[in-house]
């Protein structure tokens, strides 16, 4: 099976698309799209792993990088780079997918 096929990997490209949408030429925005690519390439790599504890590792570390996700949308949010619609959306989008990886 290929990472593509996971359901954790879709929700965390669904996510990212949505956050790589936003235009705003600002540099907490930047900042939070970076960081949802390589999550999302954390992700993947996490779920082609057939070592439980390497899988697990991965994804935590990527967990991590969700909150961190979460942390920049708030603050792009607070500098009125994000209305309140589009930051409800992705802030959910990631909150859901912070659910369902592992702590």
């Amino acid at each position: 099976m290929s990472f593509h096929d996971d359901k954790l990997w879709q929700e965390a490209y669904t996510a990212v698309i949505d956050l790589c949408a936003l235009t705003d030429e600002n540099e907490v925005i930047e900042q939070a799209q970076k960081l949802g690519l390589k999550t999302l390439t954390i992700i993947a790599d996490g779920v082609s792993r057939r070592d439980r504890r390497e899988r697990d590792m991965k994804l935590r570390d990527a967990a991590g990088r969700v909150a961190g996700v979460r942390s920049l949308l708030s603050v792009a949010w607070a500098q009125d780079a994000v209305n309140d619609e589009t930051f409800a959306k992705l802030d959910g989008a990631y909150e859901a997918l912070a659910n369902k990886l592992p702590r």
